[in-house]
């Protein structure tokens, strides 16, 4: 399976070892990906234009300093992102509160 032309995988986490992990992998895979240190800086890369046509998908910290990937998620969602751009959550702090909380704002599981 190829693939999809221009697509691309945005990972957002505050942690450069796994930003720098994640974007290995999926070079490994042929995927284009995008890395972001903050929800913020993301957010900002949005602002500039992002078109929503293009296929992505957010590899997403749970837990980042300032914008958390929570709050980013339900900004995201407000603005109708949500449903053009599927989001995987990451999380080196999983707990049962967090996890009802994630199934709260529309994760899967």
């Amino acid at each position: 399976m190829q693939p999809t032309q221009n697509a691309q995988i945005f990972i957002i986490d505050d942690d450069a070892g796994v930003r720098e992990a994640l974007a290995w992998l999926l070079r490994s895979r042929r995927l284009p990906s995008q890395a972001y240190a903050s929800g913020t800086a993301f957010d900002a890369m949005l602002q500039q234009g992002f078109d929503p046509q293009q296929p992505c998908c957010l590899l997403l910290d749970v837990r980042m300093p300032g914008l958390s990937g929570l709050a980013l998620f339900d900004l995201l969602s407000v603005r109708g992102l949500v449903e053009v751009m599927p989001v995987i959550f990451l999380t080196g702090h999983g707990d049962v509160p967090t996890a009802v909380d994630m199934v709260k704002r529309g994760a899967f599981d």
